[in-house]
């Protein structure tokens, strides 16, 4: 049988039925050919459902007419098949011969692995995305943090600034000992600047809106760098 044809033969199928109403097994190649067409497979099962309860035809005597009459026998039934079709579309496919046409199918198929349940079963689950961000708040700003830095390197120096941070409730008190008007800068962990005040009272209250990691710097009104620290807001 040619392997790129697209269904099988009223006379192919014919030696189908009758391969199979005696018992034997079909040849590999209608074999392989079933397992990949379900038309062929569903107008097969239809042909021997049909069969069975027909009226048993007399036997055909073997001889140099065999396959015409079965060509023939093959032929009518075909034309009842086909209103049986119309008729019974939804129907289920007919259960007999079932296990011997799809034997090969089922030998073929690749059962799943204990290992890669269990592989599966042991993945962990991905930490959901507002914890994600969460944690993200805090990473540190390298350039910021050399800043800081810098400013405790001077906490002896008697030229220092330091800015007091002090928690109050949700916020934080922040003052300072350098006379004359001063700016507070507040920047996120990102280095985007959230907020700026000018004061000449030497404190301010902050309270941030999210929770993370924040830094502030304190600029005199020449635009001096007086100090810079951080903030982790819970």
């Amino acid at each position: 049988m040619d392997e790129l044809k697209q269904h099988l033969t009223a006379e192919e199928l014919a030696i189908a039925v009758e391969r199979l109403q005696i018992g034997q097994s079909l040849p590999e190649e209608f074999q392989r050919h079933l397992n990949r067409c379900a038309s062929c497979k569903y107008e097969l099962m239809t042909v021997l459902e049909l069969s069975d309860v027909e009226e048993a035809p007399p036997k055909i005597k073997l001889g140099q007419n065999r396959n015409w009459m079965a060509v023939a026998a093959v032929a009518i039934i075909l034309l009842a098949v086909g209103f049986y079709w119309v008729l019974s579309p939804s129907q289920d496919l007919p259960q007999k011969q079932l296990t011997q046409l799809t034997t090969e199918t089922a030998d073929t198929a690749t059962p799943i692995k204990d290992s890669a349940i269990e592989k599966i079963n042991k993945t962990p689950d991905k930490k959901p995305r507002k914890v994600v961000l969460a944690q993200a708040n805090y990473t540190l700003n390298v350039d910021l943090e050399k800043l800081v830095a810098r400013s405790q390197s001077q906490l002896r120096s008697a030229e220092a600034n330091p800015v007091i941070v002090e928690k109050l409730g949700t916020g934080f008190h922040l003052s300072w000992k350098a006379a004359g008007v001063s700016i507070i800068e507040i920047f996120d962990n990102n280095g985007v600047l959230i907020f700026s005040q000018e004061s000449d009272k030497q404190r301010i209250i902050f309270k941030p809106e999210n929770p993370g990691l924040y830094y502030f710097k304190l600029i005199s009104e020449d635009f001096d760098l007086l100090w810079c620290g951080k903030l982790e807001a819970r």
